[in-house]
């Protein structure tokens, strides 16, 4: 009878978001160095359950819970560093300022939660950056001067969206991050040895001194070998996450495996689980025999456009497209760097202050990031005004009415909505022996610098919900990683690229005529052969029909350009990407035809041949 294989620990081999949240939650409990943890897009509905878990980590089963905080995008310096305090004295009231919850001198950690990273404020972003991984603090305000060791642990969350909107030195300072978009709660017990790790950690703080062994410092390393440029953070996030797994398992020294495991543990690249990689698709070997063959070029002398009921393309084999095989939303980005995906280098260009209109309500100018003291009677906060002046109730006079004052005032903060967008339609079938993103580039530094929301609609994506419908979203920078991943999603089968053009024709309008400020200028790039090989009858429908399609879908992608091309052509610029595939070279200028627009070459020329050698 073989001998049975031994199992591998919880912390050592994370299986599912909720095990591997609490991997995660322990190791920085028992690790003083993993300060932060960064959660990518965590369900708003889950941050109090996780939050509660991480309390109980901290403070122990049967111990009190510890001090919580949150900071939000109207916390101020005042709220984070002091505390009005008012006292009796021997001559009346006595009005004092005491350290405030992140200065309080507090026994063991405190926890911080932080519901939004990307809108909280400046004064939250300044604590976040000068107490995360500190090993002294000091504090001299108003009055207060304090010198202490911070031992808060910080909890936040973000959107992978949101991230170009974060500073980097700002995620730097977070060395745990998880992207758990599919978490599910409750996280589940406690595996059995970490109850010692975590009564030790609350005890003194850390365990015993472990030794690495002679390779462990070198698995580090190339584990993080092919990002450049990262600095000495998240190598030391990495040996502290493994020195955190070793404590959690028992372990007295330090392992190139325990390396491994906190590599696993937040998904870093080259060190994947297994169960997380995408199988292959079924039959993806044999795409390229699949493909539809392109029918000859029409002999001279006959009709530019195959005739009605002619397919435009021979069928290869049988192959079912459709609904049938919807698999689901397309995966998400699972990394703990998002910032890190590709787009334009913020240092190659300076961004300009987004355009404003003038016109409209000043309440009408964007959403609301945060407060500030007002500087006139517009757009006043009425809540914070009413909390600032809360404050001063009991020393002023006024009874039982609430007094305001100017200097309570408080306006909203608002961001500037952008008035120019950049609208990509990606025909991922077109792009199987070329490379689109120097093509595209020059449109995305455009966005780039103008600070312009990006709306991208994908025709022919490998995995996408339906094969016969286009699928779009619009992200509010070209940092955003869901860029990223559609400019490297392989190619799929069908080709709805007139539901694509009808979706990019309904973003288009809504931004012009139904946006706050109204926009100025928008920029729509399609990227196509234009062989558009799904009528949009099915793809309104959700199914393919029985039947040749012929040059249906080419027709109907036509008449989508057509109506594009109606809309007030001084706002709009419509620029067509030709790959320039063989045959049937002239369905991008047919399409840049009806969309009244230019054809710009996407595929580089070949070098001329030097006859002289």
């Amino acid at each position: 009878m073989p001998a049975p294989v031994p199992r591998p620990s919880h912390a050592a081999d994370p299986d599912g978001p909720p095990r591997r949240l609490l991997t995660a939650l322990a190791c920085a409990a028992v690790e003083p160095g993993l300060s932060g943890v960064l959660l990518f897009d965590l369900p708003d509905t889950h941050l109090a359950a996780v939050a509660a878990a991480f309390d109980r980590l901290l403070a122990g089963p049967a111990g009190p819970s510890v001090p919580r905080t949150t900071l939000t995008a109207a916390t101020t310096d005042e709220e984070l560093w002091l505390r009005p305090r008012v006292r009796r004295g021997p001559h009346g009231i006595d009005f004092a300022l005491d350290p405030g919850p992140l200065t309080e001198p507090v026994p063991g950690p405190s926890l911080v939660v932080v519901p939004d990273l990307a809108r909280l404020s400046v004064p939250g972003k300044r604590a976040a950056v000068q107490l995360l991984g500190a090993d002294v603090a000091t504090v001299e305000h108003a009055g207060l001067s304090r010198r202490w060791r911070p031992e808060a642990r910080w909890l936040a969350a973000c959107r992978t969206e949101d991230v170009e909107r974060v500073p980097p030195h700002l995620l730097d300072r977070f060395p745990l991050r998880l992207t758990v978009p599919e978490l599910r709660t409750p996280l589940g017990p406690l595996p059995t040895g970490w109850s010692t790790a975590l009564d030790r950690a609350r005890a003194h703080g850390s365990g015993p001194p472990l030794h690495p062994d002679a390779d462990f410092a070198s698995r580090v390393l190339e584990l993080l070998d092919d990002q450049d440029g990262i600095g000495q953070r998240r190598p030391l996030a990495l040996a502290r996450t493994a020195r955190a797994l070793a404590r959690l398992d028992g372990a007295g020294r330090l392992t190139a495996g325990h390396a491994e495991a906190a590599a696993r543990l937040v998904r870093l690249r080259g060190a994947r689980h297994p169960s997380v990689e995408p199988p292959p698709e079924p039959g993806a070997a044999d795409t390229a025999r699949s493909t539809p063959r392109i029918l000859p070029e029409p002999r001279p002398g006959t009709d530019r456009h195959p005739a009605p009921g002619t397919p435009v393309l021979e069928p290869g084999p049988a192959e079912h497209i459709g609904s049938a095989r919807a698999a689901g939303p397309w995966p998400p980005i699972d990394t703990p760097y998002p910032e890190d995906a590709p787009g334009p280098p913020p240092e190659d260009t300076a961004l300009r202050t987004p355009a404003r209109r003038a016109t409209g309500p000043r309440a009408a100018r964007g959403p609301v990031v945060g407060v500030r003291p007002a500087r006139d009677l517009w757009d006043l906060a009425p809540v914070r005004t009413a909390m600032e002046a809360a404050k001063y109730r009991a020393v002023r006079e006024g009874g039982d009415r609430l007094v305001i004052l100017p200097r309570d005032l408080r306006g909203y903060v608002r961001a500037p909505e952008p008035v120019r967008m950049l609208t990509l339609v990606l025909d991922h079938t077109c792009r199987e022996d070329w490379d689109w993103h120097p093509a595209l580039e020059p449109f995305l530094q455009w966005a780039y610098v103008t600070r312009a929301p990006v709306h991208v609609v994908e025709i022919g994506g490998r995995g996408a919900p339906n094969e016969v419908r286009a699928e779009s979203f619009t992200a509010p920078s070209t940092r955003s990683p869901r860029i990223a991943a559609a400019l490297d999603r392989p190619p799929g089968r069908a080709t709805p690229l007139a539901h694509g053009l009808e979706l990019a024709e309904q973003t288009l309008r809504r931004a012009f005529q139904h946006h706050r400020a109204g926009l100025v200028e928008a920029l729509l790039v399609v990227v196509t052969d234009g062989r558009g090989n799904v009528p949009l009858a099915a793809s309104r429908l959700g199914r393919a029909r029985r039947g040749a399609v012929g040059r249906t879908g080419i027709d109907d992608a036509l008449a989508a350009a057509g109506r594009i091309s109606g809309m007030d052509r001084t706002r709009l610029h419509v620029l067509v990407v030709d790959p320039g595939r063989q045959p049937y070279p002239e369905l991008p200028h047919l399409l840049a035809e009806a969309l009244d627009g230019r054809v710009v070459t996407g595929r580089p020329e070949p070098e001329a041949a030097d006859h002289g050698q």
